[in-house]
Formats: C-alpha cells, structure tokens, sequence
C-alpha cells in the first residue's frame, strides 16, 4: 500500500466533508435570518426552548445511530443554536 498516497486521499475527503459542513453551515444561518424576519413580523421571541429541546433530542437520536458520540452532537448543535440566535437576535434589532 502507498502510505502517501492513501494519506492524501483521506485528508482531501475530510477537507472535502469540511467544505460541505461550511457550506451547510452557511445555509442554516441564512434559514435563521428569513425565521427572524417573520418572528419579527408575527412578534413571535426568538428562543423557543421547546423548539430547542426538540432539535437536541432530535439530532442526538440522530448522532447515536449514525455511530456519533451523542454528547458531541448535542454540544455541537448547542453551539450552533447559540450562534442561530445570536443572528436572528441582530436581524430583528
């Protein structure tokens, strides 16, 4: 086997994968900007902790059986929930 080689196609398909998560990212961040602008529109707050709870057991579930640690999913979508609401916090001042 040709260690290099093999090496670089694993790095450039877990760069590959990276600029897919940056891309997805980028996507659900401009999702979140169109949700604020009708919570704005309706007066609906921007935290909704149900909605949160939904997602975090949803993505979980999710990361369990694909084989994810759960506790890392479950932070990970924490943060990007954080983040979520920091933009939509911006976009309805």
């Amino acid at each position: 086997m040709d260690t290099d080689r093999e090496l670089a196609r694993i790095r450039a398909g877990i760069d590959e994968t990276d600029d897919a998560l940056v891309a997805l990212l980028a996507r659900r961040r401009a999702l979140a900007l169109e949700l604020a602008k009708i919570k704005k529109v309706v007066g609906l707050p921007i935290y909704d902790r149900r909605r949160e709870a939904a997602l975090v057991e949803r993505v979980t579930a999710l990361g369990a059986r694909a084989g994810v640690d759960e506790e890392f999913v479950e932070v990970l979508f924490r943060l990007i929930m954080m983040n979520s609401k920091e933009v939509q916090q911006r976009a309805s001042e």
